[in-house]
């Protein structure tokens, strides 16, 4: 599969706001500010939209390059080191930029300045005028860079564009980094860079969700503590546990369970007072109380399911019906009364009237004797007339019809049911004793008396309906209440009172009361804050809401997986890609045995370090080179990173060939001059030597060289710092030295008219100082230099050419000329036999033009 269909592939296992940074890092669109803080907003609320895709239609051909980036000057340096000049230091924009100066001139000053604003493997803090300047200054300078087709001029450091660091810089320091630590090389297959901007996204993202957390952070509300006591009840578990997520309904649960509370704290700190007292008396006096009423509250409620429960209920609905059919069969026997004068004979009232009418003859009118009294002499107890037959006949008809069994039955069975039904009405489901119980024992034991009061009203409930139904004559319904778990519990309390009682002699079971009204008072007291701080409460859990999105957005941000992504992806091209820049800058430096390998990943990065090749002991590569052996791997890993840096910034190296031999100090120049063609490149150094080599290997390629400077000032401070934009004379070779004679020459023509004879002669004598220095330069570096490198240690074969080559005329006319020329010079007292004339300007321009000719044709001998 093509990298770009892995890519593609594995962006469907990211967040969908992962997928919309793809297409935007691919269509080469960057996010502001505001947008990275709405993307944040849109990964909180979710309202990014998880059908985005990322397919290969997104996925450009190659990736966009970075425009180079190439100094234009530095100027105004204040503060840094004891830097001082009116001038800027500038540089040619294109080519090699030979930035000469002597040890303490100031050079590294403008050297350590650039190593701040560009990349560098290696940092460190720029000093200020440590004479002059207080611990308060700050360095600061203004630098004009050209970015593409783009001159910036920046004030450092306060404006610096990230750009900068494409420019790359190289001292001893960083190429002691590159050897002894891991490097990121900056190449990338192309279609990875929609990778390497995710990352940085989710870099900036995290870094903004820091600040948000930050600032969160700052926010926490102050929520009322949970003693340890207590960190397992309700409200101790709730306010322990607070998130994003907590119920709101929890925490006005908590509150009403406050609101209803029957204890309340002062009288659990009285129950404390009492039992942290030495006298536990009235406690003890207490808790008997309360078993008491515990124990009466149980036998209230025994009562109350032997009337109500379902047996009871039955046995009710049992009687009534019995009731009812003996009530029909009497009925039916009073329908033999209907032929009686008057109607209605054995009702309910007519049996109402027999029996009082029983009464008062049994125990008035005839006492003694039972009732009806029919004798011929008798009368009517009601009317009090005398009987006849016919009435004799029917109190003797009436009295067998209420003394026949079914009127008997019905009689019981209806004292019966009025009984039943009496004890109903009378029944006192919550009198105001068992009132009185629960509001005593509400304090001590708040669940069971709720318990309790529920039951009660069940109970009540089943009263009432039963009576309405026996009014109403509806079959009766069963109550279904189950009161046994309500009496274990009452009797389990009354028993634990009575022993609990009993045991406050004991001073064990008096602490373990006392922990226990201390625990209820402890939830009682949090419970009264938590209402009180409601609000802070609401606006905690809205803030730990916002703070679980943040961490979860920025979870979901981390690079991690990424970069093992772009590892998997990308390990075996990248590897392949810098050890063979690396192996090509090793064999240009004559470096062996050394190669570069993949160490670990680092946000997306893969990182490489050097390693030998073949060793057979675990050792630290520097620890086995020499100090040459390691500049030189060090500039090799360097040129490396410059080759693979797409952009072709400048290169900026300071001193680079210090501590290295005569062999690679020009293979770093030939190096250098070959860079120069392609890209800007300054070097900083005070080595003379190393200045002709990079003169030579760049002119050598036709590569433009530029000159500058930095010097002591003359005078005053001798302040380093002063920018020149030309190399002293001893930092030229014999063409620049022969242009500075002919252009000096020209001068001593054009103003030694108004000279006295003495101006002219020192003007003449340093004059033809410099030519015969020019001619030691050109036998130093054309002849002897073109034979034995430098410090005469390696001879070199194919320049023998130049001795073969060399005639006697060519020797004549360099003795003949280079005497004439020490003897103008001022080296010597001048005899006062010889009367010595200075020559006039036509003799030292003949003279400047036999040596130039003289130079040409000697130079020639090597081709």
């Amino acid at each position: 599969m093509a990298l770009e269909e892995q890519i593609t592939a594995w962006s469907r296992t990211r967040p969908g706001w992962q997928r919309l940074v793809l297409q935007r890092v691919a269509a080469g669109k960057r996010f502001s500010d505001d947008e990275y803080e709405e993307l944040i907003d849109d990964i909180i609320a979710s309202r990014v939209a998880p059908e985005i895709t990322f397919g290969l239609e997104h996925l450009p051909q190659a990736a966009p390059e970075d425009p180079p980036v190439r100094l234009v000057s530095i100027e105004n340096p204040e503060h840094v080191n004891a830097l001082e000049s009116d001038e800027p230091l500038t540089f040619a924009e294109n080519g090699l930029t030979i930035v000469y100066g002597d040890n303490g001139s100031g050079k590294s000053g403008y050297a350590r300045l650039l190593k701040r604003i560009a990349r560098a493997r290696h940092q460190e803090d720029i000093l200020t005028n440590v004479f002059r300047d207080t611990a308060q200054e700050r360095p600061s300078a203004h630098l004009s860079v050209r970015i593409g087709k783009t001159v910036s001029t920046l004030s450092w450091p306060d404006t610096v564009s990230p750009e900068l660091q494409r420019m790359l810089f190289y001292d001893a320091a960083c190429g002691d980094a590159y050897v002894a630590t891991e490097s990121d090389f900056p190449y990338r297959p192309s279609a990875l860079f929609v990778m390497d901007g995710l990352i940085e996204t989710c870099v900036e993202l995290r870094t903004r969700i820091d600040a948000r957390l930050e600032v969160n952070a700052k926010r926490t509300a102050t929520l009322p503590v949970v003693p340890e006591l207590i960190k397992d009840t309700e409200a101790g578990q709730y306010l322990k546990g607070l998130s994003g997520k907590s119920s709101v309904e929890t925490l006005d649960h908590l509150i009403r369970k406050f609101d209803e509370s029957s204890e309340t704290i002062k009288d659990l700190k009285e129950q404390e007072a009492r039992l942290q007292s030495a006298d536990t008396g009235k406690e003890r006096q207490n808790l008997t109380r309360q078993a008491e009423k515990l124990e009466a509250l149980r036998q209230h409620i025994e009562k109350l399911q032997q009337t109500l429960d379902d047996k009871a209920l039955a046995t009710i609905q049992e009687s009534r019906d019995q009731f009812k059919g003996l009530e029909l069969a009497a009925a039916l026997l009073a329908q033999s009364f209907q032929s009686e004068p008057l109607a209605d004979v054995g009702s309910a009232t007519w049996k109402a009237l027999w029996e009082s009418a029983r009464r008062y003859s049994e125990a008035h009118a005839y006492p003694g004797v039972d009732y009806p009294v029919v004798d011929e002499d008798s009368r009517c107890v009601l009317c009090q007339q005398p009987l006849e037959k016919e009435g004799r006949e029917r109190l003797s008809r009436f009295d067998r019809f209420v003394r026949d069994d079914t009127q008997v039955q019905l009689e019981t069975a209806r004292r019966t049911l009025d009984q039943r039904i009496q004890n109903l009405n009378r029944l006192a489901v919550k009198p105001e004793a068992v009132e009185g119980n629960l509001k005593d024992l509400q304090s001590s034991h708040a669940e069971l008396t709720k318990e309790i009061r529920a039951l009660l009203a069940d109970y009540d409930k089943a009263r009432t309906e039963t009576l309405g139904s026996l009014k109403e004559e509806r079959e009766l319904q069963p109550a279904g209440i189950n009161p046994a778990g309500v009496l274990e519990k009452l009797s389990l309390g009354a028993k634990a009172a009575r022993e609990t009682a009993d045991g406050l002699s004991n001073p064990d079971i008096v602490r373990q009361r006392l922990a226990e009204i201390l625990r209820r008072r402890q939830d009682l007291e949090l419970l009264e804050e938590i209402k009180k701080a409601r609000e802070t409460i609401l606006k905690e859990i809205e803030r730990l809401g916002v703070r679980e999105a943040l961490e979860s957005a920025k979870a979901d941000a981390a690079t991690g997986p990424i970069s093992r992504k772009i590892t998997e992806l990308s390990e075996e091209s990248i590897t392949e890609v810098v050890r063979d820049a690396f192996t090509r800058e090793t064999d240009r430096l004559r470096l062996e045995r050394v190669t570069i390998t993949r160490t670990r990943t680092d946000r997306g990065a893969l990182l490489h370090q050097p390693k030998l090749v073949g060793a057979r002991q675990r050792v630290q590569l520097p620890r086995v080179f020499s100090e040459g052996e390691r500049t030189a791997l060090g500039l090799a890993a360097y040129f490396t990173e410059a080759q693979l840096d797409a952009s072709k910034s400048a290169l900026i190296l300071d001193d680079p060939v210090s501590s290295l031999d005569h062999v690679r100090r020009g293979l770093v120049a030939s190096r250098l001059a070959a860079i120069a063609e392609f890209r800007q490149v300054v070097v900083f150094t005070h080595d003379v030597a190393f200045v002709a080599d990079l003169k030579r290997e760049a002119n050598g390629r036709g590569v433009l060289v530029t000159e500058r400077s930095v010097t002591r000032r003359r005078g005053g401070e001798h302040k380093p710092g002063a920018c020149i934009k030309v190399h002293p004379w001893k930092a030229k070779d014999v063409r620049e030295r022969l242009g500075d004679l002919r252009n000096g020459l020209s001068r001593i023509k054009r103003v030694s008219d108004g000279w006295d004879d003495e101006a002219y002669g020192n003007a003449v004598a340093v004059w033809a100082g410099n030519l015969s220095e020019t001619w030691e330069r050109i036998f130093s570096q054309e002849i002897v230099g073109a034979l034995l490198a430098e410090g005469g240690l390696e001879v070199r074969p194919m320049m023998v050419k130049v001795l073969a080559r060399f005639s006697d005329t060519d020797q004549r006319e360099f003795d003949s000329s280079y005497r004439r020329v020490s003897q103008w010079a001022k080296r010597h007292d001048k005899s006062a036999a010889v009367n010595y004339v200075p020559p006039d300007v036509d003799a030292l321009e003949k003279e400047l033009k036999f040596v130039d000719t003289w130079f040409k044709r000697v130079k020639g001998y090597k081709s």
